[in-house]
């Protein structure tokens, strides 16, 4: 570990035991414990920081090129917003978070659809303009998209549950499908995130809050699909979206994760409003918390970065 995350570590655990003094937090009586979720913050942090990191550096164009195994949709995504084109980089951060990255794959199934397996990319402006042409394509490559040819694409693991059909509700084309009215009814990406700031008076966790709720007309889009994109949205710099609370209603890991530290029997409201009193108390925010408090319940008295 980094001299800079050590120091950082040992302030998480002086704060966390500082917590548990005046609240009730059976799951970090334990030292290991309180080691194990430490560490998970500072990993989710660090994850976090790494879209800022590139975003501040010089970024190839390959990296954009869906043809190209250097294709990186986040960094693509940031690529397009350092030149203005909004559209695009919010479409790949749709699919990029649609499809999810695999441990293994990478992003090889977002890169083959964004990239009609070696044709001319679907890019924002050809998927709008012609729908029916990319759902057609969509249902006619799914035996290639399944592995056809030997190489494989499989969802991340946060979208494993998801289907890559054109037909089938909540498949990939009902996503699409669904996206596009969502958006294009607001009059485009950037007219979407404007209204919700606008209604939200600048303020980025009620235009969070406010596109959260209607993202729910956004097929397969459940609660981690949501909170996946937005703030990948705040990110990437396309909005300037923070999520202001961690979004427990609907959630498993990070539910359990909040139930393990606090205990069980209290009701979601209640677990939301002390890990965002937790969380301010630390100087975090609620992306990190959520992140690090699911991570931390899979092994709590042991740290083990995930990353899958």
């Amino acid at each position: 570990m980094r001299n800079k995350d050590a120091h950082t570590l040992e302030l998480i655990k002086q704060g966390l035991e500082s917590f548990a003094v005046r609240r009730d937090a059976p799951g970090i009586e334990d030292d290991a414990a309180i080691d194990s979720l430490a560490s998970q913050i500072v990993e989710s942090q660090r994850r976090i920081n790494f879209v800022t990191t590139i975003s501040e550096r010089t970024i190839s164009p390959l990296r954009c090129d869906p043809h190209s195994a250097m294709f990186d949709p986040i960094r693509a995504a940031v690529y397009m917003v350092q030149r203005g084109e909004i559209d695009e980089a919010a479409w790949l951060v749709f699919l990029a978070t649609h499809f999810g990255h695999h441990v293994k794959d990478k992003w090889r199934l977002t890169r083959d659809v964004y990239g009609c397996l070696g044709g001319e990319p679907w890019s924002w402006q050809a998927v709008s303009s012609n729908l029916k042409g990319f759902l057609r394509w969509l249902d006619e490559s799914q035996g290639i998209l399944g592995g056809d040819d030997g190489v494989k694409r499989r969802f991340g693991n946060h979208r494993k549950y998801t289907s890559r059909s054109a037909t089938k509700p909540n498949g990939t084309g009902h996503a699409v499908t669904s996206y596009m009215g969502w958006v294009l009814g607001a009059g485009g990406h950037q007219a979407l995130f404007d209204g919700a700031l606008q209604r939200s008076f600048g303020d980025s966790g009620l235009a969070f809050d406010d596109l959260y709720a209607k993202m729910g007309a956004v097929a397969s889009f459940g609660r981690i699909g949501r909170f996946d994109y937005l703030t990948m949205i705040g990110k990437t710099g396309i909005a300037p979206l923070s999520p202001p609370s961690p979004y427990l209603k609907g959630a498993t890991g990070p539910l359990q994760g909040a139930k393990l530290l606090f205990g069980e029997g209290k009701k979601t409201g209640v677990y939301e409003a002390l890990m965002m009193e937790l969380g301010n108390e630390l100087g975090y925010n609620m992306q990190v918390m959520e992140d690090s408090i699911c991570n931390w319940q899979k092994s709590p008295l042991a740290f083990k970065p995930f990353r899958g």
